[in-house]
Formats: C-alpha cells, sequence, structure tokens
C-alpha cells in the first residue's frame, strides 16, 4: 500500500510526497537523498524508509540527533496507518494511502492549481457592477419607489447610466431625463441628499413644471462620493399620488447609499489598477497627473 509524508518545517511550508510501494527512500540533508530535508539538525544521511514484504519500515542511519516515531527513539521500526516520525527537529506526519485514494489527492491538487491560474470568468468590475445593480434593486424595493438610476460622471453634463431599473438609459440625456433634472442637478453641485416626501410640497421642486408633468409624488437623490468629490447620483422616485418617503425609508436609503458608494468607489479603483496593468504590460510610463478614472466607461 502507498503512503504520504508531510514533512513539516517551522519557518516554511511543509513538503508532502507520496511513497510506493517495493522502493526505499533515503532521508537527509544530501541532495543524494530521494527526500531532501533541508533543516540543520538533520543528518546528511539521515534515515531511510521501506516498504519490504508489504509492510513499511523505518531505519535509522546512526543520524547525529537520532530519529524518532511517536516521541520514542528508535533504530528500528515498523510504521502503522498513521505514524508522526522526527527526523532531528522535524516532525513528518506518515499516512498509508490506497492507490485509488493516492490518485484522488493527486487529481484534487492538480485541480487546485489549475483553479488557481485559470483567469476569473467575469471580470472584477462586471461582479461590481451586478452588486452595484442588485444594490439599486435593493433599494427600489426596501423603499417602495417604482424605479432608480445610478449616473456616473465627473461633471454634471458627462453624467452617464451606469445601472438603471424601470428607467430608460439608452442615449441618456440629462436635459431629457425623465424623473426630476431639478434635484439631480441641485444633489450634484452641492454634494447632499434631495429628498422629497411629498414633492407637491417640496419649496424647491414643487413650482418645477416637470414634475407635475412627469406626475412624479416622491424622490430622493444622493450623492456619491470618491476622493471627497461628487462622481455619481443615486435617483429614485415613485409616479404613485399615495406614496410618501418616511423617515424608515430614509433610514434605509442613507444606509444602502453608503453600500452603493463603496462599490462605486471599488469600481473606479479596480479601473485604475486595470488601467495600470495596461501601462505596465505595454512598457510606457504616465505620470500620476495623467490618472482618469474613465466614470463613462463603468456606464457600459
Amino acid at each position: 500500500m502507498p503512503a504520504k509524508i508531510t514533512i513539516c518545517y517551522p519557518d516554511q511550508p511543509a513538503m508532502e510526497s507520496f511513497l510506493y510501494e517495493d522502493n526505499g527512500y533515503r532521508l537527509g540533508r544530501s541532495h543524494e537523498c530521494e527526500l531532501l530535508l533541508d533543516h540543520p539538525t538533520v543528518s546528511r544521511q539521515h534515515a531511510k524508509v521501506a516498504h519490504l514484504n508489504e509492510i513499511w519500515q523505518l531505519d535509522d542511519e546512526r543520524s547525529r540527533n537520532g530519529t524518532k516515531v511517536n516521541g520514542i527513539a528508535i533504530t528500528h521500526s515498523t510504521l502503522n496507518d498513521d505514524a508522526i516520525i522526527s527526523i532531528g527537529e522535524l516532525d513528518c506526519l506518515f499516512e498509508t494511502k490506497s492507490s485509488k485514494q493516492v490518485d484522488a489527492i493527486m487529481t484534487h491538487n492538480a485541480w487546485r492549481l489549475s483553479s488557481s491560474q485559470a483567469p476569473t470568468a467575469i471580470p472584477l468590475t462586471e461582479h461590481l457592477k451586478q452588486n452595484l445593480s442588485e444594490q439599486l434593486q435593493n433599494i427600489i424595493m426596501l423603499t417602495g419607489t417604482q424605479r432608480g438610476i445610478v449616473l456616473l460622471g465627473d461633471t454634471l453634463a458627462s453624467l452617464n447610466v451606469s445601472i438603471a431599473h424601470g428607467m430608460q438609459r439608452d442615449d441618456f440625456k440629462l436635459s431629457q431625463f425623465e424623473g426630476s433634472v431639478g434635484a439631480i442637478t441641485r444633489c450634484f453641485e452641492s454634494g447632499q441628499n434631495v429628498v422629497a416626501m411629498d414633492v407637491s410640497c417640496h419649496e424647491l421642486l414643487s413650482a418645477r413644471k416637470s414634475i407635475e408633468l412627469k406626475q412624479i409624488a416622491a424622490l430622493a437623490c444622493i450623492p456619491l462620493f470618491y476622493d471627497k468629490k461628487v462622481v455619481g447620483i443615486v435617483y429614485t422616485d415613485s409616479k404613485m399620488s399615495d406614496k410618501v418617503l418616511t423617515e424608515l425609508d430614509i433610514e434605509i436609503l442613507s444606509s444602502m447609499s453608503q453600500q452603493l458608494e463603496a462599490t462605486v468607489q471599488a469600481m473606479l479603483l479596480q479601473q485604475s489598477i486595470d488601467s495600470l496593468q495596461l501601462i505596465l504590460n505595454d512598457n510606457s510610463i504616465r505620470t500620476s497627473s495623467d490618472k482618469d478614472y474613465s466614470l463613462l466607461n463603468l456606464c457600459h
């Protein structure tokens, strides 16, 4: 029956090796040994383990610091299914395995390594955008509004749609926005929340004809920040005549907006990393003044 030996070092990763029947394996510091143990307490040819007469056996090769099995010093020992072999100050776990078990372990190890090297099926930026979409859906569901949109841009004029639910996103133009342009403008320029629990009573928004024409009953507009600069807007509203945003709704919006902001910041940071990687791959040099978060790219 084959065996697996795991050599545990105090200050480096453990080393796993498989041992097969009808073979002998020398353990020691010498490069001539089949199992190389790089540790000062290990002799050049410290011990030998072999499979003889269907039994695994261990012999000490007159080593300087001795060999132990399960804490007992030995010159010769039969190894049972599980044993702790001490080679100098190194402990080695010895385990017998069936051929099927060895094949399964090696197959699993190969899968683990290949999986770690395989590219992610979906780029991280796409995962973050999916997360952003789910967060916007949660805002709409938890506040009882009907629709929402996340706009990203460095300036009011450059705002573009990143995520939208229940609203148009093709060929976006702020002047043609089906929600409240006034609320978005005020929110972006002031960097403060604009909330109308009942738009008809809001001192600034109620006078706008667009509110009446678009039949907006309640709305909330929240700025998103990156490096203390407004880089986007979260907007949600409802056309239901009896809809008002309560204090609980505002508390939910505040909590969810923090999550949205963290996601947007992560998206911008990831895009900055991706851009830097491209620059490094192209062996080109770019000064810090050229840094561009390319918010528009996060909207497509």
